[in-house]
């Protein structure tokens, strides 16, 4: 194995946002995530802890910028698919069907702000 300096003491996934309030209230309401930092508009930032202690980043974007939604896609691992599928379409999600494969099943559906969220389950 091979000693890597680099000490990495953080990860976490950043997308871009036309709204920091209602991007950050869709993830607490549909998903629980706890919101960790709230910096506003102002500054255009705001993160959302995950579970397992990753975070998500809020990013605004700015005027100009050119960041299309979806530069990313935030995949969520499951224990059950099909609740999470009812879940979300509860919820006014548009999802996908869900697809299943011998080392995958998942579907797909987007965020408030039209960012593309992935929900899998590994196959038992």
């Amino acid at each position: 194995m091979t000693d890597i300096p680099l000490k990495i003491v953080r990860v976490y996934f950043q997308i871009k946002v036309d709204d920091l309030k209602r991007s950050t209230d869709f993830y607490k309401d549909v998903f629980g995530f706890e919101i960790t930092l709230y910096a506003g508009p102002e500054l255009g930032w705001a993160e959302s802890t995950l579970p397992g202690g990753l975070s998500l980043g809020h990013n605004l974007r700015l005027p100009g910028q050119d960041y299309p939604p979806s530069w990313g896609i935030l995949t969520l691992e499951v224990e059950d698919l099909k609740i999470a599928w009812d879940y979300l379409k509860q919820k006014g999600l548009d999802v996908t069907e869900i697809t299943e494969t011998p080392n995958i099943n998942f579907f797909n559906t987007k965020d408030s702000e039209g960012n593309s969220i992935q929900i899998v389950q590994i196959p038992k």
